[in-house]
Parts: structure tokens; sequence; C-alpha cells
């Protein structure tokens, strides 16, 4: 399969303004994530998609590629979409497309190359991964989204409240994306569903209209940036050795 990684990122974020180019450890927050997505070597080709112009500028400083996308993408897939249709007008064409959230500075390139081989399955369609977290109180955190699977490792629902209900262990859904082509262009056709826009989480919108969402484990902790203190609690384990 021909796969093209996306990094949606824009500047206008509510929690954290200008968060892509938020220092990690004295580099930009996009282009640790780049860097990353480049080093799985899992797909022909990476693009940051950006209505900005501060970020485009970023990352052409450090060599990535970026494409403009528009203003109005009201979320991450749309302007996904978005920077794949303008990629086909220029004659390219991909069969699958990895959506890799521009606020994961860690992401794990062996997290990249388990997506894209659960996309190469003959019945995939919609793949993401979990992170399987030990009883803490995490758990009640609005930040950290919970995934609870069915026997076959399929989605059964997703949550910013505790997820399943008791003491145990829980899987924290870890903000990466697999679409085939086809199912890509179905899903930024589908229209809202309340409890999508209840829990703000797109991904409901997908399994209110019937599509089935695989779910992989991964051993890789991954902590993604909400806020400005998700950032300085990284950086506290970055001063720990806790991060790679």
């Amino acid at each position: 399969m021909n796969f093209l990684a996306v990094i949606p990122a824009r500047h206008a974020s509510t929690r954290f303004p200008g968060k892509p180019l938020a220092s990690v450890a004295g580099l930009p927050m996009i282009q640790r994530v780049y860097s990353r997505v480049k080093e799985a070597e899992a797909c022909e080709k990476v693009v940051v998609a950006t209505d900005d112009e501060r970020i485009a500028n970023v990352v052409r400083d450090f060599g990535g590629d970026v494409i403009m996308t528009s203003e109005d993408c009201p979320n991450g897939t749309v302007r996904c979409h978005q920077a794949v249709e303008l990629l086909e007008a220029q004659g390219e064409s991909f069969e699958a497309v990895l959506n890799i959230q521009g606020d994961e500075p860690f992401v794990h390139p062996d997290q990249i190359r388990q997506l894209a081989d659960m996309l190469r399955k003959p019945d995939a369609a919609v793949v993401t991964l979990a992170k399987s977290m030990p009883a803490d109180p995490e758990i009640h955190s609005p930040h950290r989204v919970k995934v609870v699977r069915n026997m076959k490792g399929r989605a059964l629902m997703f949550s910013r409240s505790p997820l399943p209900h008791g003491d145990g262990p829980w899987l924290q859904h870890v903000g990466l994306y697999g679409f085939t082509r086809t199912a890509l262009e179905a899903l930024v056709q589908l229209s809202p569903t309340p409890l999508e826009q209840r829990e703000r989480l797109e991904q409901l919108r997908w399994l209110d209209h019937g599509w089935r969402i695989d779910v992989g484990t991964t051993p890789h902790l991954t902590p993604a940036v909400d806020t400005p203190e998700d950032l300085i609690a990284i950086e506290a384990m970055l001063a720990k050795g806790g991060l790679a």
C-alpha cells in the first residue's frame, strides 16, 4: 500500500494557543512529531497540514514538507482529507492515510509501523491504538481519553469519563489514526452526532454511524500535550529519563 502520513497542526488551540511551536526539550513540538514519523520509514510521504504561516515556516526551516489547508477545517480528520485532495490535485496518489496528531511529541516509530500493518489487513478500514494503564487517578482526567474494546479488539466506546467503571487497569487512547483512502472519503461526509458533541470526541461519530474501529495495543508511553501543564509534566519526565 502507498501510505501518506499527515500531521494536522493549528495555532489557534483553545486550551494551548501556539501548541505545535511550543519547545519540548529545545525543539519545536511539531519538529519532534515529524522526525518520529520519518524515522518509522512506513510512509512514502510525510506532510504537516496547517493553516498558519508561522507553523509552515518552522516546518520548512527544519526541512519538512508542509501543505497549506483551510482555516475552516473543523477537525484534524477534515484537515487530513483536504491535504490528501490537494496532493492528489498535484498528481499524487495514496491508498492509505495516517493521521498523527501534532501534540504527540513522543509518538514512537513502532506505533507508526503498527498502524500501517493494521491497515494492510484485508478487511481494515479505520485503525487506532491504545495503551494499557494501571489503576491510577489519571483515569478521572477528562484530558485522557479512555477506550473499551470487544473481544475482537474493536472499539465499543470512547469517553473522557472513567471507563470502565470500578478499580483496575484501563486503556488510554493514543491520538493516532489510520484510514484507507476510501474510508477517509466516507468519514468526512458523516454528520455530527449528539454523543460526539457531548464527549467532544470525533471518533464517536464514526461509531454512531456504524463504522468499525480496530484498536491495537501499544507498549509505548506517548504522552500527548493538551495543556501547558502537560508540557511541564513531560519536561519533568524527560529530566528523570522517563521518555526517549
